[in-house]
């Protein structure tokens, strides 16, 4: 586990400030879609249509409103898509697989194909967006000219777990790519896939997929930019045991609500932050068992996709 240093504390902290005049957050409901929109929204998800409500509500309150939102099920065989359909915004679309294929890969590629926005965004369906987040990533993506644009993003774990850190945070220099972007924090050119390809299937790639694309646009020498705004909230899958069984929302509902009611809540988040920094405890998290050879393809994709109770 990576800490914050105390630099980056203070760093987060000042931006923190502007947000507390910010209006308060609401949801704009759109009853025509633009045909060539600025962002395509990707939203994977299968079965917990209970945190896809709550992840669509965290984009439709964007403050940057040129969106259209491609949800893409993995073979749901729940109410998906009754509560895609139940948000009433021209701008969302629905998109269901035949077929599970047990990765967000599948619907990832999917959604690109049928994207019809200069950029690529993605959001995790349990994962909520702060409403300046899209904004904040066309912003420098457009002012730098990158290909790629990605936020800071708090990956908050579970109750007395003590995990929560920041990822996203390039090291000095730039984006170097030997680590990953979460990818929920990440915005692209639509164009990029034309040159690196679509997301690999886990079995074929030994990083995981979201790795895997990143780097891709690394290794061909694209520009990357960081807002460097903490604009996302991660409620990591991976390490909340049969989540996919029990299907929980509130830790969602509960940061949407803050972010509604809180002026300062930002500023409190960086404060959790900092305390987790300072105490330095062991975080209570499963470990993947190491595999045969550092590059075995797919290694980890079916220990969590067990953990999290889909198999």
């Amino acid at each position: 586990m990576e800490y914050l240093s105390p630099r980056q504390q203070l760093v987060l902290a000042a931006r923190s400030l502007k947000y507390a005049k910010h209006p308060r957050p609401s949801v704009r409901i759109a009853r025509q879609a633009a045909a060539e929109p600025l962002v395509s929204v990707l939203i994977a998800t299968y079965n917990w249509s209970s945190v896809l409500r709550l992840a669509i509500h965290s984009v439709l309150w964007q403050t940057l409103a040129d969106f259209e939102v491609i949800v893409v099920g993995d073979g749901c065989t729940d109410d998906s898509e009754a509560v895609v359909q139940s948000a009433g915004d021209a701008r969302l679309r629905w998109h269901n697989l035949p077929v599970n294929h047990g990765h967000q890969t599948a619907p990832n590629n999917a959604g690109l194909r049928l994207a019809r926005g200069r950029y690529i965004a993605y959001l995790g369906h349990d994962d909520i967006w702060h409403p300046a987040h899209l904004k904040a990533l066309v912003e420098a993506a457009e002012r730098t000219g990158a290909h790629f644009a990605s936020s800071w993003v708090e990956m908050i774990g579970p109750e007395g777990s003590h995990y929560r850190e920041v990822g996203g945070i390039y090291p000095r220099g730039g984006y170097q790519g030997a680590k990953g972007l979460p990818i929920s924090g990440v915005l692209h050119r639509r164009d990029v896939v034309a040159q690196i390809g679509e997301w690999k299937d886990y079995r074929t790639v030994w990083r995981n997929p979201d790795v895997d694309f990143v780097y891709r646009g690394y290794e061909a020498g694209m520009k990357f930019v960081s807002t460097g705004e903490l604009t996302v909230f991660k409620f990591n899958s991976s390490i909340r045991k049969n989540c996919y069984i029990e299907r929980p929302c509130a830790e969602q509902a509960a940061c949407i609500a803050r972010i509604q009611s809180e002026p300062n809540f930002m500023l409190r988040e960086v404060l959790a932050l900092a305390r987790v920094s300072l105490r330095r405890r062991r975080p209570l998290v499963p470990e993947v068992p190491a595999p045969p050879n550092p590059h075995t393809p797919g290694w980890r994709v079916p220990f969590y996709r067990k953990y999290r109770g889909l198999e």
